[in-house]
């Protein structure tokens, strides 16, 4: 059953595999915890607190200009939660500025929060094309249903639900920015193409 535009790439990287390099929650990692659910006006979707753990928190690998690659990280109960593609000729800047071709690659690590849906893109400084941008899917199927925090789940959640976008988080922009996104209620994610690597979470 799948969900976001169908690409299925030639490399396939899962979290559960190899490339995996934490299996746990980081111990004093959660880099966007309870002082980010409300911030300058944005509310971060939080995980719900019945939401299975994560097959891994953390997990790098190499990805290459001349090449497509996909990473995905699931719940333990084997439901999704990222979806991160890179298409072939994506990779454009380096972090130290030099452009990328042919087989030159950049070594991408990829930590996710514990508490909220975010994840943080390292290493800072990596750009990719505007042709061949990533695609960034994040599911909520596991999110706290009380999307306000009124302590009632009721038809103003699912109005929220709606305006679930896409944000970053990064210092060369000085703060939060929006990123053109899609909303899918029934099959509960959001998708959306990145241009650089920085903090992204779904918020309303």
């Amino acid at each position: 059953m799948l969900r976001p535009r169908l690409w299925w790439p030639l490399v396939i990287l899962l979290a559960v595999g190899g490339c995996r390099d934490v299996a746990a929650p980081l111990a004093g990692h959660s880099f966007a915890g309870p002082e980010l659910e409300v911030l300058d006006g944005l509310h971060i979707l939080q995980q719900s607190p019945t939401a299975p753990p994560l097959e891994t928190y953390q997990v790098s690998f190499w990805a290459r200009h001349n090449r497509e690659t996909t990473v995905a990280v699931d719940y333990q109960s084997g439901q999704p939660f990222i979806r991160f593609h890179i298409p072939k000729f994506g990779l454009k800047w380096a972090p130290n500025g030099a452009r990328l071709w042919g087989g030159d690659s950049v070594f991408i690590t990829l930590t996710l929060d514990t508490l909220n849906l975010a994840v943080d893109f390292q290493p800072s400084g990596v750009v990719f094309s505007k042709v061949f941008a990533p695609q960034l899917v994040i599911y909520y199927e596991n999110a706290n249903p009380d999307l306000n925090g009124d302590g009632v789940v009721d038809d103003s959640d699912q109005t929220l639900a709606q305006q679930l976008t896409i944000w970053g988080n990064s210092t060369n922009t000085q703060g939060w920015f929006k990123v053109v996104s899609k909303s899918d209620t029934t099959q509960q994610y959001v998708v959306g193409d990145i241009y650089h690597f920085s903090q992204y979470a779904i918020c309303w």
